[in-house]
């Protein structure tokens, strides 16, 4: 009887034991955070002037946040006096009737970096819904808005958490033959 009971405590603390390891992976299975980090990097030569390159559009999911460098000429590289001479960062959603796209590179993104005359650096983090950005974001966009097609020293990175668990309202279609207003 007692060779019994022992058996039948070890098995039932092994159960134990194993609802006590499993639960905590339940948990964090039932409640995992559903988006994903992307990045993504390009070199800005050629761009002609008053031309504009999507550079990240994650339709129809939405970014959350967002970090963006970019590199360009400025009268002055220290920091936060001057905003860059060419390169310009619009981000929002490209596919709303009307699009809804912000600027978020002014002088308080210079934060005075270079290592090349003539080449400053410039970094912003965006938050949707905060500090002027849009609610949804889809899309980061850089546009020339120099007077000549844009050059090496142009570059432009990006890192972003999307969220995946969520479709955006509104969404365009990238004209996949899709007709009407999603």
């Amino acid at each position: 009887m007692k060779v019994q009971k022992l058996h039948i405590i070890g098995v039932a603390t092994l159960v134990i034991l194993g609802l006590a390891v499993t639960v905590p992976i339940w948990r964090t299975t039932a409640n995992h955070d559903d988006s994903q980090f992307i990045a993504s990097s390009s070199l800005l030569a050629g761009l002609a002037p008053g031309a504009a390159f999507p550079f990240i559009d994650t339709t129809p999911q939405a970014i959350s946040s967002a970090h963006i460098a970019i590199t360009d000429a400025t009268t002055n590289c220290s920091p936060g006096a001057a905003a860059p001479s060419n390169v310009k960062v619009l981000v929002g959603n490209a596919g709303a009737v009307p699009p809804v796209l912000v600027s978020v590179m002014g002088a308080t993104t210079n934060l005075g970096i270079s290592t090349t005359p003539g080449q400053c650096v410039f970094h912003a983090t965006i938050r949707a819904g905060q500090g002027g950005v849009p609610n949804i974001v889809t899309d980061i966009v850089v546009l020339n808005g120099g007077t000549s097609p844009l050059t090496g020293i142009n570059t432009v990175t990006a890192s972003a958490i999307v969220r995946v668990d969520e479709v955006t309202v509104n969404w365009h279609q990238h004209d996949h033959g899709a007709s009407g207003s999603n």
